[in-house]
């Protein structure tokens, strides 16, 4: 079965039209007619009906079928290119949030260059839930990830490191700065500076507020950790943020929160389970591992 005759049969299906299919791959449209003819005598069926009158096209059942496999195939194909691409550049794609890397890489950075490995690297940063889903469709190698809770993602290798609470962020000069813990429930008036959509933290904020059964007042948002914690400092709004993510030169107070059963910050190595790990994403894996 040529490969080339399902990348035909797939966008056929999509488009509904065998010219725009021809144009497309800049082929003739007998070449896309006769790819259809080879599938349908591979399997035995009809896949596509057509109807000359109203120039239209219906997909059969088992053309369905094909077509949901045949663009699996596709983009595994596709990976597999880009995959192979990066062993032979001798390149590793690694995602790294920024609370991840501001707590996680000063532990490692000296091991990496003793290893050679830094000039390899080419990172991507970003929330640990988009690095997440470039990990899935193959964009990035391999990942430090957060999580709210243990890392259980279906095909994907993941190995947990450490874990941390999260607390409410306040400023040494806040009314609640002194309080031993604090109960969301008791922050239903009070602006909160936060994080963007795509990290964890979002995510787990909706888990305490929903517990609280509050709506929070959240005045300003960003995917910039440093800018977050400047905001609050200058008392624009308190935070919420795992406390790894607070340094003492931020002067800040990390709270505790007085809820029960309450979500944890998670930081694991991740990376697709299927991927071959090169030797040189075989060492990156060994520090990140061992670096606590």
């Amino acid at each position: 079965m040529n490969t080339r005759d399902l990348a035909y049969y797939v966008q056929l299906v999509e488009l509904g039209n065998f010219t725009r299919v021809a144009d497309q791959f800049g082929v003739t449209q007998p070449t896309i007619t006769l790819a259809i003819k080879r599938l349908e005598d591979e399997f035995g069926v009809t896949l596509i009906h057509r109807d000359q009158s109203h120039a239209a096209l219906t997909v059969t059942a088992a053309g369905q079928q094909l077509y949901r496999h045949a663009r699996t195939i596709g983009q595994e194909l596709a990976l597999t290119h880009t995959e192979i691409a990066h062993l032979k550049e001798e390149k590793i794609r690694f995602g790294l949030p920024p609370i991840i890397g501001n707590y996680y890489f000063p532990k490692i950075a000296g091991r990496l260059v003793a290893a050679g490995l830094t000039e390899h690297l080419l990172t991507q940063s970003g929330g640990s839930d988009t690095l997440l889903a470039m990990l899935q469709n193959g964009s990035i190698d391999i990942a430090l990830l957060g999580s709210s809770g243990p890392l259980d993602v279906p095909g994907l290798a993941v190995t947990p490191l450490t874990d941390a609470p999260f607390s409410i962020v306040v400023p040494p000069k806040n009314l609640l700065a002194n309080q031993a813990q604090v109960a969301v429930a008791a922050l239903a008036d009070q602006p909160f500076v936060v994080l963007n959509e795509g990290f964890v933290h979002d995510r787990a904020l909706r888990w305490f507020t929903r517990a609280a059964d509050i709506r929070p007042n959240i005045v300003y948002r960003s995917g910039d950790v440093g800018l977050v914690k400047q905001m609050i400092a200058q008392g624009v709004g308190i935070g919420f943020l795992t406390k790894m993510a607070v340094a003492p030169a931020d002067d800040l107070v990390t709270l505790p929160i007085s809820q029960a059963g309450q979500p944890r910050f998670v930081i694991s190595v991740a990376h697709r389970a299927d991927l071959v790990l090169s030797p040189m994403m075989q060492a990156l894996k060994k520090i990140l591992t061992t670096a606590q």
